[in-house]
């Protein structure tokens, strides 16, 4: 199966690029309800438009809807998928499991991706979404060969992202801009806390005195191993990239589509690719990097494309030994031992000191710089105005078009011309309005026909074969023929844009809801145990209840889509969402930490007016806030060789992440080696219990990572105190 190249649109420019370079797929967002806050978006108006664009050449359209959606925003975001159906969406990319739900309910024509954010790693999980009527599912970047090959082998189609940036946290399992920052990544606001620079910390004393970008990955970029992919069965490759240039979607998916065919990826296509954007670039968790083949600890920026070494500084006139040619409007950025710095290369002088447009490899040019550049600075190339130019020609004249099948007919004189024409899937006849007169002198054979049906350098389509069946001695004037070719073509375009909508359902779900009251402590440690009856869990301690990883299928608490009667960290934040997890035969369910007490009660008003039962769901009332979810060991990359093998610091040691701004997360390493972050800060919300138990809600957790014993059996007599007091 040959997969289609999935190219990202943040703006009209790149929308062009991807027509341009032969993508066979486009995903972008509307306004609102997209991962992507930050990015161009496109009114429903404007989506309307370029879904008869994109079907016209045969290519399809995914509108992300992938972020949390909060109960007074769920039927908003229905009525907008619903709109998106009646213009004849292809897709719709949905994190959130209510509107899945829905939408599955009300609208399973429309055909629903399971988003990134769901952070699918197993065949279980992937089972456990074809019941919501999910048709794709698009895999967390921490999947490894082996897993999206058994992915692969349930018959779902698999999405994968091939080229782009890496987020280090499991999508959707990230809280760390919400929680530090106010602004949710699974709102599309992220801030980017893993972009930032840290130093670590072990037992208070500084493992790195100058701070590095300890949790910042490198790019993704598997275009050379896409041939493995199409072998494995993938339907999707996917390229990040919405919030980047025309240019740099140009490049991924002319090159994706040059590595498919089996064409040599040149020394040029490299270039371009780190021009245009990159962090350096990492095969990934698909092939198992880690530590620093995976990370890019010196910088998180955009690092470009190294063209040369400063030879020498003159106050701003600053002289560049070259290797790679530079040229007049290139962004440059010189990176020495104590800063970095850029600029645009406005002013280039030759060695008599003449301006000029132009500086080839190889050669010494003088720039006007910034201050205080170093000798010996290397310099990079992070915008090529001349390869920029040329992708917008590109873009400008490259015409995308189709290739169609024809046959002309006419019987003779007094007879139509009549034009058959397929393109593979829509067949159309049409005929002129006039009949063949006799011939007296140019007839209309073959040779003249062809000729003027040919001319479709200005259309969607060009001809890519034509039958002719015409008798002998008849004539057509030029301006018949080539009405009939506009006419024939733009009668197939309709055919192309025809779909049939199928007529909404009414919502129907009538669930099986146990009330019975629980109260969960989480652990990480046997001594940690008290002797309060509450439901103890953790991941790896024997005798107590099995709280699930990300990637285990059955537990008695599972963290992800696994087997298991009770659900947590599913970013539950409307009625609906516990609604898909009652469909799918969990029992009690976690409410997301994103959500605030008054959210907590419009989701359990909103579920008991519809069901006429009461939600059961557990809050969390106590915890350090788990901030990231991570198969990256920082301490170990920094410390040994990032392998993780046979390694147990994080267990011997108490491990600090100190931000530039003073804020502390603490680093936790789970059963599977997965490093967790968490707010040093505790979160008590135990006062929420009184409003929480008022609102029928008798499911809480408290989550200990570092606390002792006493202090455990402190918290949750008073939690049990709580619950038994309140009303």
């Amino acid at each position: 199966m040959y997969p289609e190249i999935l190219a990202p649109v943040g703006s009209r420019e790149s929308l062009e690029a991807a027509f341009a370079a032969g993508a066979d797929a486009i995903y972008f967002g509307l306004p609102q309800f997209g991962a992507r806050a930050f990015a161009n978006r496109f009114s429903l108006e404007e989506t309307k438009e370029i879904i008869e664009q994109a079907h016209t050449y045969g290519m399809k359209v995914y509108v992300t809807m992938n972020t949390i959606l909060y109960e007074d925003e769920i039927m908003e975001a229905y009525e907008q998928a619903k709109a998106l159906y009646h213009i004849n969406v292809d897709a719709i990319i949905v994190q959130d499991l209510g509107l899945i739900h829905l939408l599955h309910k009300r609208l399973p024509a429309l055909e629903v991706h399971a988003s990134t954010q769901l952070s699918v790693t197993t065949p279980y999980q992937i089972e456990q979404l074809r019941k919501l009527g999910v048709k794709r599912v698009v895999l967390a970047r921490e999947c490894t060969l082996e897993q999206i090959k058994a992915c692969v082998a349930t018959g779902m189609e698999i999405e994968v992202f091939v080229h782009g940036a890496l987020c280090i946290s499991y999508s959707g399992q990230c809280q760390f801009s919400s929680v530090m920052y106010k602004r949710s990544g699974n709102r599309g606001a992220c801030a980017q806390p893993c972009r930032m620079s840290y130093t670590l910390k072990e037992d208070d004393e500084y493992v790195n005195k100058v701070p590095s970008f300890l949790i910042s990955p490198k790019d993704l970029s598997l275009i050379g191993e896409v041939k493995d992919l199409e072998k494995i069965g993938i339907a999707s490759l996917k390229i990040e990239g919405r919030m980047k240039s025309a240019e740099y979607v140009y490049t991924a998916v002319e090159s994706v589509k040059k590595a498919l065919n089996g064409q040599e990826i040149t020394k040029e296509d490299d270039e371009h690719l780190l021009v245009t954007f990159n962090r350096t670039f990492t095969k990934g968790h698909a092939y198992r990097q880690k530590g620093n083949d995976l990370m890019e600890t010196k910088a998180s920026n955009h690092h470009g494309l190294k063209i040369g070494k400063v030879v020498r500084v003159k106050g701003k006139k600053i002289t560049i030994k070259l290797d790679h040619e530079l040229n007049q409007g290139d962004g440059i950025r010189f990176e020495g031992k104590r800063l970095s710095q850029g600029c645009h290369a406005n002013f280039l002088y030759d060695k008599k000191n003449r301006l000029t447009s132009k500086a080839d490899a190889n050669t010494e040019i003088t720039i006007d710089g910034p201050e205080n550049v170093q000798v010996g600075s290397i310099v990079k190339k992070t915008i090529d105005s001349q390869y920029r130019k040329e992708v917008l020609e590109k873009i400008k004249y490259k015409r995308r078009q189709v290739p169609v099948y024809a046959k002309a007919i006419c019987k003779g004189v007094g007879e139509p011309l009549i034009l058959k024409l397929d393109d593979g899937k829509n067949t159309i006849c049409i005929k002129t309005n006039i009949e063949a007169d006799q011939a007296k002198n140019q007839a209309t054979t073959p040779e003249v026909l062809g000729k003027q049906f040919n001319k479709t350098n200005d259309s969607w389509a060009y001809f890519e074969h034509i039958d002719y069946d015409l008798a002998p001695a008849i004539y057509f004037p030029l301006k018949a023929m080539n009405n009939l070719r506009k006419d024939a073509l733009e009668e197939l375009r309709q055919k192309r844009l025809e779909f049939h909508v199928v007529k909404e359902k009414a919502y129907c779900f009538h669930p099986t809801v146990n009330e019975e009251p629980i109260l969960l402590a989480q652990i990480e440690t046997i001594e940690q145990k008290g002797k309060n009856d509450v439901y103890w869990m953790a991941e790896n301690i024997p005798g107590i209840h099995k709280k699930g990883r990300i990637d285990t299928d059955e537990a008695d608490v599972v963290t992800h889509l696994g087997k298991g009667p009770i659900i947590l960290n599913m970013n539950v934040t409307n009625s609906y969402a516990i609604a898909a997890l009652l469909e799918l035969g969990y029992e009690k369910i976690g409410i997301s930490d994103e959500a605030d007490l008054e959210q907590i009660h419009q989701i359990m008003t909103e579920f008991r007016k519809r069901y006429n039962q009461n939600a059961p769901v557990i809050v969390c009332v106590y915890q350090k806030r788990r901030l990231m979810l991570m198969n990256h060991c920082p301490i170990n990359t920094l410390k040994k060789d990032g392998k993780r093998i046979n390694c147990r610091l994080c267990h011997e040691h108490k491990y600090i992440l100190q931000a530039n701004d003073g804020k502390e997360i603490l680093c936790v390493g789970d059963a599977g080696c997965r490093m967790r972050l968490f707010d040093a800060r505790i979160s008590d919300h135990t006062k929420w219990i009184y409003r929480l138990r008022n609102d029928r809600i008798n499911g809480f957790l408290c989550i200990f990572i570092d606390e002792n014993k006493s202090d455990i059996e402190q918290i949750l007599t008073k939690v049990e105190k709580e619950m038994k007091s309140t009303k």
